[in-house]
């Protein structure tokens, strides 16, 4: 692939141009080299190749055998600095997984073939089926082979260009010059590599064909490696032997010590001879000539397929990282032995009316807490490989997000089940009838899926894993005190009566409550259990009793014997939303939890959306566009 650069000028906020109107050609098959001292313009100028930057102004123009980005961004492979892949999974792993996104018109046997290929070709085969692992954490693959699997995972789709940032940084000489020389191989097969490296080794550098030298945001020097140290040694450079070229070349680079204006002539001058000892860059018109022409690019996955393919990814690394759901089950199963041993047993009298409000909102708060905590580190730890992914175009940031919420949902059904399992008996609560059961999980369930719909929102946000666990608690708060517990919903003043229609809690305790004092009282519960027969609880045909004390503080009468009187009572008989039956009342509180589920889910996408476009920083080049339209009329 041919690549054109033409008046690239990139400016930051200030004024500041990182770039400076650069014109360059990289022709098809060539191996490049981009160097220069720290802060000249080489990662900012990789990242206007592939259309990454996310500088504050780009002008000029980058075309790709004379086509814009969008029509060849298939076709170009990008090898971030940091290793960017799933610690979980195995080399070969990875690469299937990628392999199934990008080789859609292949078979199942051919992606597999494809795999092996890059496998065998990058050296991977000792390290193919060992997990990545986490340097300092998890123990893996070598940071060599870890280099060389982050450079086939943009193989893989057989790229025409290829571009790597700083593919040698951390390796020692002898894996940068392995790695390196498997980098040569792809070159030498037609695909043009576009490096930036800093001070290579002299066995690195000659593998490039060309350099291009830039300095504070201009091209110092681009032509070819070979007889570089001779045009050196022109400058009137000491060329001392054994120094590498590329430490010479930096020396060039280096301003004088002295401020004397002599000193300061002599190096602008070197400077000048450098740069003239370069390529003279003739522009031509962009336009493609059918020799040229890169081939078509491979076409990418449907959504559907996309989100198939994460889903299986998904469930992969989830069976390999077990921890977190282990504990998440030890914390279920542990609070609601506590709450159950706490509240156990309760009576039926009008003091355990009060306090099943309570066992019912620590079981609803307990699981909304819990699923919130235990997905806010989602996204900021798989953010570096989200991005790179969607940037590369792999798959639709929606695919990622859903595949996360399909797998999520499935867990936060599950622990659900022991909470009720384990607490429920111990409790004490309604089993009149299955029903009363099963709506509890279900209301359960969903709370549940809500705190984890709040926690992704949280979680795609933020960058940072610190940042998610400082924001989530504060969430929970608001859920505690307009809920209805403390001070019931409509006694509550304004703004905050209004914002509780916005909690989870809300709905939540009123569903359990409304399930819980659900029930068909007996015929033979008359007046007479009211306004006698104290202390009898056990004979007591009614749903509840009261007890002598309790019956001398209320005036002689219980006030309390069936479940409505219970509701009554608490003051949630007639909190929005009421339906004409106990029933109906349940299921519209269970419906409105499923609207702020869905409410939430919808938003969290949407977090995520903004913030890989705020992250992606895609570069669009109009000036180019227009003048290869002119160019070709």
């Amino acid at each position: 692939m041919e690549v054109s650069v033409d008046g690239l000028t990139a400016t930051v906020a200030g004024g500041k141009r990182l770039l400076q109107q650069l014109s360059w050609k990289v022709m098809p098959g060539e191996m490049v080299a981009l160097m220069g001292p720290s802060g000249a313009g080489k990662t900012t100028l990789l990242n206007c190749l592939v259309g990454r930057s996310n500088v504050g102004q780009v002008d000029g123009s980058v075309t790709y055998d004379g086509k814009e980005l969008s029509k060849v961004r298939s076709g170009i492979g990008y090898v971030t600095q940091d290793d960017i892949m799933y610690e979980t999974l195995t080399p070969r792993e990875n690469l299937s997984f990628t392999a199934c996104l990008m080789l859609t018109d292949a078979s199942a046997t051919e992606r597999e073939s494809a795999v092996q290929q890059v496998i065998e070709k990058l050296n991977l085969v000792k390290c193919a089926d060992t997990v990545v692992g986490s340097p300092g954490l998890v123990k893996g693959i070598s940071g060599g082979e870890r280099k060389r699997t982050n450079v086939a995972l943009s193989m893989l789709g057989k790229p025409s260009l290829l571009l790597l940032d700083e593919p040698t940084s951390g390796l020692d000489s002898k894996m940068a010059a392995e790695l390196m020389g498997d980098v040569k191989q792809i070159a030498q097969r037609g695909c043009t590599v576009i490096a930036t490296i800093h001070q290579p080794s002299e066995a690195v550098f000659q593998r490039f064909d060309k350099v291009l030298l830039l300095l504070a945001g201009k091209i110092a020097y681009s032509g070819p490696v070979a007889g570089l140290r001779q045009k050196i040694q022109s400058l009137d450079v000491t060329c001392e032997d054994g120094v590498p070229v590329p430490e010479l070349l930096l020396d060039v680079l280096e301003p004088p010590s002295s401020k004397e204006s002599k000193d300061e002539q002599t190096y602008q001058n070197r400077l000048m001879q450098l740069k003239a000892m370069g390529e003279t860059l003739t522009l031509q018109p962009l336009v493609s000539s059918p020799s040229s022409a890169p081939a078509e690019a491979a076409k990418r996955a449907n959504f559907l397929s996309q989100l198939a393919v994460l889903v299986r990814r998904e469930v992969l690394s989830l069976r390999r990282n077990k921890n977190l759901t282990v504990v998440r089950a030890a914390q279920s199963v542990a609070s609601s032995v506590l709450i159950g041993w706490i509240f156990f047993q309760l009576e039926r009298n009008r003091s355990g009316i009060q306090t099943r409000l309570f066992s019912s909102f620590l079981l609803v708060f307990m699981q909304f807490m819990f699923a919130l905590l235990s997905v806010v580190n989602t996204f900021p730890a798989e953010r570096a490989v989200f991005l790179r992914e969607a940037q590369d175009k792999l798959y639709h940031p929606a695919a990622f997000y859903l595949s996360k919420v399909a797998i999520d949902t499935l867990m936060q059904c599950f622990f659900p089940a022991l909470v009720v399992a384990v607490s429920y008996p111990m409790v004490g609560l309604n089993s009149e009838t299955a029903d009363r059961v099963l709506l509890f999980y279900a209301i359960m369930a969903v709370v549940s899926n809500c705190g984890s719909a709040m926690g992704f929102m949280v979680s795609a946000a933020v960058s940072s894993v610190s940042t998610a666990l400082a924001i989530a608690p504060g969430l929970t708060l608001p859920q505690m005190l307009l809920c209805g517990i403390f001070i019931t919903v409509d006694k509550l003043p304004q703004p905050f009566n209004a914002l509780s229609h916005l909690m989870v809690a809300r709905y939540a305790v009123q569903a359990t409550i409304t399930n819980e004092f659900t029930c068909n009282t007996s015929s033979e519960c008359d007046m007479t259990w009211r306004i006698g027969k104290h202390d009898q609880c056990d004979l007591s045909p009614c749903d509840f009793c009261c007890t002598s004390e309790e019956v001398a503080s209320s005036g002689g009468v219980c006030p309390v014997l069936s479940c409505e009187d219970a509701l009554k009572f608490l003051g949630m008989d007639e909190v929005w939303p009421n339906g004409n039956t106990r029933n109906e009342t349940v299921l519209y509180n269970l419906l409105a939890l499923l609207c702020l589920l869905v409410l939430f889910r919808l938003q969290g996408l949407n977090i995520l959306m903004m913030s890989y476009r705020r992250a992606a920083g895609t570069l669009h080049f109009p000036r180019c566009l227009n003048r290869v339209r002119k160019e070709t009329e």
